[in-house]
């Protein structure tokens, strides 16, 4: 059956509702303009929602990562075996990818701050624990930039000898690094999973409104 502009309006003053000088179709397209805004809006939320949630699972790898390279080089067999094997290797190793991964942690940190200011917080305590040790983590060849990232001299690491590496790297710095690391990690977690649960939030509201909008309204 084709429904005509005027039996629109004689079904609208049968259900004793205004009529205004909108034919049928304007109000087919209107209704369709909106739900395809509507549409258009969940898809820039989803869009939005998968990036921060990603940017906040790189920050937990990050973090993660920082946390064991950390807890590596706090251990005490590591500098026993070196003394007795002679050779720094491992810990120099180790020493490389603390440097890495607190560079990775901080970008990922400062890209995230905006979102979560605790994350600023964080950033800022890192810097600092490293700003506390410039002198001695100067001595084994690692420098700290203005933005706070990590600069690494392996040569001059690696000429170090097993002592003062243990001493600038085997006691309370890597500890507290590892616990902030932590930290880190667990807000970043919770974070990626409070976006994925307001996505889904705002998808079920989306649909919900965009389904009101069939002919009837």
């Amino acid at each position: 059956m084709r429904i005509s502009t005027q039996m629109f309006q004689a079904t609208m003053r049968k259900a004793g509702l205004p009529i205004n000088s909108m034919s049928l179709l304007d109000v087919i397209g209107n209704k369709s303009t909106q739900r395809k805004n509507l549409l258009s809006n969940l898809d820039k939320t989803n869009t939005a929602s998968k990036i921060q949630k990603r940017s906040y699972q790189n920050l937990q790898e990050s973090a993660e990562d920082l946390q064991q390279s950390a807890d590596a080089l706090s251990a005490k067999k590591l500098y026993e075996d070196a003394k007795t094997s002679g050779d720094t290797k491992a810990i120099c190793d180790q020493a490389e990818k603390l440097v890495k991964y607190y560079n990775s942690t901080i970008k990922s940190l400062k890209d995230t701050s905006k979102s979560a200011p605790l994350n600023e917080y964080y950033r800022k305590t890192f810097t600092g624990l490293v700003s506390n040790q410039k002198e001695a983590l100067e001595s084994i060849g690692i420098t700290q930039g203005k933005d706070g990232s990590l600069t690494l001299d392996q040569d001059k690491l690696r000429q170090a000898d097993v002592d003062t590496l243990e001493k600038v790297l085997g006691g309370e710095f890597t500890s507290k690094i590892s616990f902030l690391a932590d930290r880190v990690s667990d807000n970043a977690k919770v974070n990626a999973g409070s976006v994925a649960n307001q996505y889904n939030a705002w998808g079920n509201s989306y649909f919900t409104e965009a389904n009101k909008y069939n002919f009837w309204g």
